[in-house]
């Protein structure tokens, strides 16, 4: 069953971080719905929240990918509607 989800993201505020994150939903066939990005509370790091829709099987792969790439500090989930 088709679910929206918003996934919270604390990145390293690097060049290409965000190339890199919106590359893996793309090379993966994943749909971004909604994405906004801006600085954290911590100096040098960006905070990404994006929403995306998918099964719990989707989810799961967008969450363990998102978890691999080395810029990612914090990555939460949170189930929509």
């Amino acid at each position: 069953m088709m679910q929206t989800y918003t996934i919270k993201v604390l990145v390293n505020d690097q060049p290409g971080v965000l190339h890199r994150v919106t590359g893996l939903f793309s090379r993966r066939g994943f749909n971004i719905d909604s994405m906004t990005v801006g600085a954290s509370e911590e100096v040098g790091l960006s905070r990404m929240t994006i929403v995306s829709s998918g099964d719990e099987w989707v989810i799961d792969q967008i969450e363990k990918q998102m978890n691999k790439l080395i810029d990612v500090i914090e990555l939460t989930v949170e189930s929509g509607s």
